[in-house]
């Protein structure tokens, strides 16, 4: 039962802090929220590193716990950081480094999991809380990124604050003026009047077709069933007779 809960909670964790993710990065700003969500990854890992000196179980459901909250967060507020930071070319091949990131992530734990690096008994709660020491990183990392030229312009109307931002951000001597015109005209767009499936008109954005397309991807994602591959992956091949299922597991990473 503890292994299924420590299991499920991470899961429980992100769906819950991913209904805040608009709020909160609103509210702190993009940069200063990824800090403050950083602090949960740390806090979550500091409870698993140190699950040996304590209830083991009970300090690793709590960890994964709060991990699972800050991934939920994080992967909201990182690729809306990125696609309003990064240039038109690029956004989609920037926007895809983030998802890039976590599948790499995954493969590097899988190796380090191996019983001849951190998966052994004496090993093993550095493994579940080094996680924290490249949350550490990427908090000081943050301190050196400037805030979303986007969210200065749109939702604090700083021009001049947006402008050195997007200087910054993309290292041009004269930043692109029409990147801000255009922000300005989306900004004041009205909303669109659309019939909801009800027959009744509703005032949706006229992004809502897009946002549902990208819903629908995500959920599919979901039901394909890859969350339950890598955490009972290695049990399966341990039933299926494999002989070392941790290098299969760490094969399906691949």
């Amino acid at each position: 039962m503890y292994w299924s809960l420590s299991v499920s909670v991470f899961a429980v964790g992100g769906m819950i802090s991913s209904f805040t993710v608009g709020w909160i990065g609103d509210r702190l700003g993009r940069v200063k929220a990824m800090l403050v969500v950083n602090v949960l990854s740390i806090a979550g890992n500091l409870l698993m590193g140190l699950a040996k000196f304590g209830p083991s179980h009970m300090l690793i459901i709590a960890g994964r716990a709060v991990t699972g909250l800050y991934c939920g967060l994080s992967s909201g507020l990182v690729p809306m950081y990125v696609s309003e930071v990064s240039p038109t070319a690029l956004r989609g091949a920037l926007g895809t480094l983030h998802q890039l990131a976590i599948v790499t992530g995954i493969l590097i734990s899988q190796v380090l999991g191996l019983d001849f690096l951190l998966g052994n008994d004496e090993m093993w709660p550095l493994l579940l809380g080094l996680s924290g020491a490249a949350a550490l990183l990427q908090f000081f990392l943050l301190l050196l990124c400037p805030e979303s030229p986007r969210y200065l312009y749109i939702k604090l109307g700083k021009v001049e604050e947006a402008r050195k931002s997007l200087k910054k951000a993309q290292r041009k001597l004269d930043p692109d003026e029409k990147r801000l015109l255009r922000w300005k005209r989306k900004n004041k767009k009205p909303l669109v009047k659309r019939k909801s499936p009800l027959g009744s008109s509703s005032p949706l954005p006229s992004t809502s077709r897009l946002s549902l397309w990208a819903l629908m991807v995500q959920i599919s994602q979901q039901f394909s069933g890859i969350n339950a591959i890598f955490y009972y992956s290695t049990n399966v091949f341990e039933r299926a007779g494999v002989d070392q299922p941790v290098y299969a597991t760490s094969g399906v990473g691949v």
